[in-house]
Formats: structure tokens, sequence, C-alpha cells
């Protein structure tokens, strides 16, 4: 009786929807899963992106300030690469300093350049100052 009761008031209750997931890049698998992001947009188009790296920031053509979360990589002449995100963040100026550990939380976006050709950002739910982490990334 207990039983039949318990399913009869779980069925009443109405559904929840499942939570959106979220995609840790890790150290070990940093390139790997940045790359997938890259390349495959779409699978992560209803995930949450969290990336730990160094931060940076520069000042485009139009006088406005951008952001970059980044691990350093082997690149063509040594230890001189590196791979990352761009990120929009729309709350306000950042407090924080270019070479600073930061993680991002944020959606992957889609926008077109002038020239037509597909840039992938994250758009930025937070950006905190974390610990520094693992710099470079194989």
């Amino acid at each position: 009786m207990r039983i039949a009761l318990l399913l009869a008031l779980i069925l009443m209750l109405p559904c929840q929807k499942e939570a959106k997931s979220i995609c840790y890049l890790k150290d070990r698998f940093f390139i790997q899963q940045a790359m997938d992001i890259q390349l495959n947009p779409q699978d992560y188009s209803d995930k949450i992106i969290n990336i730990e790296g160094l931060f940076e920031k520069y000042v485009d053509e139009n006088k406005i300030e951008r952001y970059i979360v980044y691990r350093k990589t082997a690149g063509c002449c040594g230890d001189d690469g590196s791979v990352g995100f761009e990120f929009l963040y729309k709350k306000g100026k950042l407090d924080i300093k270019p070479g600073e550990w930061i993680l991002v939380e944020g959606h992957v976006l889609e926008k077109a350049d002038k020239e037509g050709n597909n840039l992938i950002y994250l758009d930025a739910i937070s950006v905190t100052k974390k610990k520094k982490g693992t710099e470079f990334v194989k």
C-alpha cells in the first residue's frame, strides 16, 4: 500500500528539466577538449564550459577591450604556443591583471567576423580569480 501511494505521489509531481551539464577542461586533456569545442561548437551549445588558465586582455581596432583565458603549450619554436578561448564578459569591467589565474564559466558562442568566418567565444557567466594551476599543458 505504501509503495502504491509513493508511486502515485511521484507521478503527480511535475517533470523537472534536466540541469545543464558542465564540461570541465581538465589538465590532462586540455588541448584536446579545447580543440573539440572549437571544431564542434554545436555539440557544446547546451553545456556550461569551465576553463581555468592565465588571463590576458587586449584592445581591438574598435577600441573594445577583449579578454582571453589560455594555457601555454608547445609551439613551432619550442614552448611558445598557447591554447584557450577569447571570452565576452558583459557584467562590467574585470579587476584582473594579465597573467593572473582565473576560472571562466560560460556558454559557447559562435559569431561571424567581417569576412564571414565563424569565431568561437565563451559568453562568460562568471570570472573568478583562483590559485594558480598547471600553466603548461601537452
